[in-house]
């Protein structure tokens, strides 16, 4: 009776580590380069609905030498009823303020159903009391916008991505280095 050899153990193949890790790390990066182009732009869209809405309220003034609390968290701008844009002239002090010439074509918000378009942008570098003094205006208001949503947009627009895509990164070298040490 003859007996078919034994030609022994035949070990399971190897089993390659790394594979999954490897995969999702490159899914990850792929996801991530869209993510950079797309989310900045989500995200200052938000920004502009949270600054829109959050700010949609104008502060009357006394035109002649009103005053107010700046902060440099936010931005500020004075705004005149439509018959006054071509005859007002004002004179914004402070320490540490820039001033720009506003855009005086749409209106940027109303008081008691009058709209009221904005003259001169303020921007505050820090907190302090700001003195505005107007001539050829019958009223002046004071708008302001906080930076709070900006900031937000930022972290979510900017700065997520990143910290993903930097996480996405360590899984595709660890996929590597561990398939190449499994092989």
């Amino acid at each position: 009776m003859n007996y078919q050899t034994s030609y022994g153990y035949l070990p399971p193949p190897r089993k390659r580590r790394g594979i999954k890790r490897l995969v999702f790390g490159i899914l990850g990066i792929i996801a991530n380069a869209i993510g950079l182009f797309v989310m900045p732009l989500v995200a200052g869209f938000i920004a502009l609905m949270i600054a829109g809405v959050g700010s949609m309220e104008l502060t009357p003034l006394d035109p002649d030498q009103a005053r107010f609390e700046g902060s440099a968290m936010k931005a500020y701008s004075i705004a005149v009823p439509q018959e006054d844009l071509e005859t007002v002239t004002c004179e914004i002090d402070g320490t540490s303020i820039s001033v720009e010439p506003g855009d005086s074509e749409v209106a940027s918000g109303q008081v008691d159903g009058v709209d009221y378009y904005d003259v001169y942008e303020i921007t505050v570098n820090s907190n302090q009391e700001v003195t505005v003094d107007c001539e050829g205006a019958s009223a002046v208001a004071l708008w302001e916008m906080g930076m709070g949503g900006t900031l937000i947009s930022l972290g979510i627009g900017i700065v997520l991505p990143l910290a993903l895509g930097l996480v996405a990164l360590a899984l595709t070298i660890w996929g590597t280095i561990a398939l190449i040490r499994s092989s």
